[in-house]
């Protein structure tokens, strides 16, 4: 039964790791010839310099501006959490080894993973998802982080079903929806830099490249009523011509038109409508003022400076070695195209790196003080049933707002063809909770929220 649980076999020489709670446990090959030893230890010098050089520039990276409060201490937002054990893990392969190298191997033992200290809310939270994933109530990675410390980093079920490949704590999934944090995050950095303003009319961004000439219901819609799914525009993910071509390379334009001619559903700034149009348009947007492709920019803005060494997005498919999608277990999704999914939806990621994302927004690395505010600051109040039948409040740039516990809760879901996801961010706290599943009926949002009530428990 566990042998579907994460763990699988690591490159030789390099540490395995199945999953850890309160940080992993590594270990490698012995070496008995004398002659070996010498070899080995040269090896270990070299890597215990590789290792302070790597310390120095993570934290290099990641210094966090003190403010008067702090009183000269540091913040543990600026520092990568647990850099040693589960950053240095994440990121343990040879930069010249693709994904799939890492990733594409068959299950070779059954679990065996270290155990935390009994009693511990590390323990309590692998229990958890454990006990899930031998129910076959989860199937994908989790990642919960508490002031820079790992609480569990957990991956359970197959990545690839018809090739028994396990998922890892590392392994690379579509998140879809989170997508939408990064595209707000992209768009209020463009207005820091002057090229847009949020209460800037869309139409002028979009004629002539994506339509020939503004519909006179869309003059009014502004750009931040794209982000905040008040514009009214119908969702394109609803519409039939979409789904049957998910799977097909398509344009920016092609997109655009699917949807360009449809009446609106309500009146701009009037009411609250999920829709992943007005994101196509943010991405459309984002390209017009930097005259660079949505990938680009991701990478020049966010995911470069900010390490994401595994987090991207691609017009075609996810480097090889990314977690297959499935509606159920043993259904298979169809293979989706992101040019299909593009600003919406369209970003890959693991659970180490969407932490890292949430951390960023904690030591400002990722935007000014000013800018993490707003981006967290409730822009239109949500249904009464909460934003997507989900506990909040208001809906924010690509966040949900919520409270959880009378804690500050900032989260948003994922789910679409074969994959579901929750990344939750408790900004006082300093909690991150990454939930992110290849079999779409899992419960991560759930499951998220369960964890991150024991984080806080704990």
């Amino acid at each position: 039964m566990f042998s579907a649980l994460a763990g699988g076999a690591a490159p030789l020489g390099i540490p395995a790791v199945a999953e850890s709670a309160a940080g992993a446990v590594l270990s490698g090959p012995d070496v008995d010839h004398p002659a070996a030893h010498q070899r080995q230890r040269d090896k270990q010098r070299q890597s215990v310099r590789g290792r302070q050089r790597q310390r120095q520039n993570l934290i290099r990276d990641v210094t966090l501006a003190l403010t008067p409060a702090q009183k000269g201490d540091t913040d543990s937002r600026a520092l990568p959490y647990n850099w040693q054990k589960a950053d240095a893990v994440a990121n343990s392969h040879n930069n010249q080894e693709s994904l799939s190298e890492i990733t594409n191997r068959p299950v070779q033992k059954a679990d065996s993973s270290p155990a935390a200290p009994d009693g511990s809310i590390g323990a309590k939270m692998l229990s958890y998802l454990r006990d899930l994933a031998a129910d076959k109530q989860f199937t994908g990675s989790a990642l919960v982080v508490r002031r820079g410390e790992v609480l569990t980093r957990f991956a359970g079920g197959l990545a690839d079903e018809e090739k028994r490949i396990p998922n890892r704590p590392d392994t690379v999934y579509r998140v879809m929806s989170v997508t939408k944090q990064f595209t707000s995050m992209l768009v209020l950095k463009l207005r820091d830099r002057g090229l847009l303003k949020l209460d800037d009319r869309i139409c002028p961004y979009l004629v002539p490249a994506y339509i020939k000439a503004c519909p006179t219901a869309w003059r009014p819609i502004t750009i931040r009523e794209s982000l905040t799914h008040t514009s009214g525009i119908p969702n394109i993910e609803k519409l039939p011509s979409y789904l049957a071509n998910v799977t097909r390379p398509t344009t920016t334009r092609e997109l655009i038109q699917q949807f360009v001619n449809l009446p609106l559903d309500f009146k701009p700034g009037t009411s609250w409508k999920y829709t992943n149009s007005g994101y196509v348009l943010a991405g459309a947007i984002i390209q017009a003022v930097t005259h660079k492709p949505y990938g680009d920019v991701l990478h020049e803005l966010i995911t470069g400076p900010l390490n994401l060494r595994h987090t991207g997005y691609s017009r075609g498919y996810p480097p090889d070695g990314y977690a297959k999608g499935y509606f159920t277990l043993g259904s298979p999704a169809p293979l989706l195209n992101g040019s299909e999914l593009f600003a919406a939806t369209g970003i890959y990621s693991t659970v180490d790196d969407i932490a890292r994302w949430d951390r960023a927004f904690g030591s400002y690395r990722v935007a000014p003080p000013a800018t993490v505010k707003q981006a967290f600051t409730p822009q239109a109040p949500c249904p009464s049933t909460g934003c997507l039948n989900l506990p909040s409040t208001a809906y924010a740039f690509g966040w949900l707002v919520d409270r959880l516990q009378g804690h500050r809760l900032r989260y948003h879901p994922g789910l679409f063809q074969g994959y579901t996801a929750s990344n939750m961010y408790l900004p006082d706290d300093d909690i991150e909770v990454v939930v992110l599943s290849n079999v779409q009926d899992t419960d991560t949002a759930g499951i998220a929220r369960r964890l991150a009530t024991m984080a806080l428990d704990g």
